[in-house]
């Protein structure tokens, strides 16, 4: 019987020893992809997210960040493999989606919203539009951010829309070219590595682009008139499988959303200020950058009202069916209807 009672404790130890080992063997692991190759900045950013996931969950939901080119996904992808739940979570840019969700573009239209209070309006407006298109294809949002606004440097100085007529501008296309084509510049399109040497050869006069962009290709060698336009961004959604969302306690769901709304914060402080803000002042400070000029408000404000009926009438055309009337809505709620 001692024998006995000696192999009974022997084997309750070997099951309490075990038992850690299967509950950490049942925990959540999430791959997160995003679009920036590793060794960028915002790779960075990517990880403290997946990281502070991870440590607000206690370890039940473990993210690890894969930049682009880690797993054999595009861009281009990254709505459908989140669908199909290849990967648990994603970064979704509105642009590289854009033939399969239009509707996630909305935000991305250009110089309806002058500045961050217009277009804090703007998306409290469409959002939940944006919600419903992501759930209905079975991804849940935890948020949405952006990357900087477009700018210009140029070949020759430009110091207001006068100085682009004619002048050859690298655009991504799509509504970049309509109001390039407003202020009398031509639109042109050269794929992102090939953008420096086309500049250098005078394909194009001018690269449109983020300031950090510009620093980090230092097309600011053979550019280096800057135009501040404030132009365009690129809205990204961070979103998630929604069987693995469901998968989660109510506990960890909260948690998460706290995680994100406090890391959005994060995100638009340090890449829509004090990254393009700094790029800009370091490529002064150092001689890169020859000039600055800066698009008037006055401008600016021209430059949406002459946009707005080719804005409707892309909306009405590329955002059906859900899209008029998120636009609508949004224009209305800034006085623009």
């Amino acid at each position: 019987m001692k024998k006995l009672s000696i192999i009974g404790l022997a084997i309750i130890l070997v099951l309490a020893l075990a038992a850690p080992q299967a509950m950490a063997a049942a925990k959540h692991r999430w791959k997160f992809i995003n679009i920036i190759p590793a060794g960028q900045i915002y790779t960075q950013y990517f990880n403290q997210l997946a990281d502070n996931i991870t440590k607000a969950t206690n370890g039940d939901v473990e993210v690890t960040n894969y930049p682009a080119g880690e797993l054999p996904y595009k861009g281009t992808d990254h709505l459908k493999v989140l669908n199909k739940g290849l990967v648990e979570m994603a970064e979704v840019v509105a642009g590289f989606v854009f033939g399969e969700a239009p509707l996630l573009a909305l935000p991305d239209l250009p110089y309806v919203a002058l500045n961050e209070k217009e277009m804090k309006i703007f998306r409290q407006a469409v959002i939940p539009y944006i919600w419903e298109e992501l759930r209905n294809r079975g991804i849940e949002p935890i948020t949405v951010v952006s990357y900087g606004p477009r700018q210009i440097v140029s070949r020759k100085p430009i110091k207001t829309l006068a100085d682009l007529k004619g002048q050859k501008i690298r655009t991504a296309g799509s509504l970049q070219d309509a109001y390039i084509k407003l202020w009398g510049g031509v639109p042109t399109f050269v794929v992102w590595a090939e953008v420096y040497p086309a500049a250098q050869r005078g394909i194009v006069d001018g690269i449109m682009t983020a300031t950090l962009a510009i620093q980090q290709v230092k097309a600011y060698e053979v550019c280096p008139y800057f135009f501040k336009i404030d132009g365009p961004l690129m809205h990204q959604y961070i979103a998630v499988n929604k069987k693995s969302w469901e998968a989660l306690s109510e506990k960890n769901q909260k948690a998460i959303r706290k995680v994100a709304a406090e890391w959005t914060e994060f995100w638009d402080r340090k890449v829509m200020h004090e990254l393009d803000e700094s790029a800009l002042k370091e490529m002064l400070g150092k001689g890169h950058i020859k000039t600055v000029a800066e698009l008037s408000l006055e401008e600016r404000i021209k430059t949406r009202k002459d946009l707005l009926p080719e804005l409707k009438a892309y909306v009405n055309k590329h955002m059906q069916p859900k899209g008029p009337e998120a636009f609508a809505k949004a224009l209305k709620a800034l006085g623009l209807e």
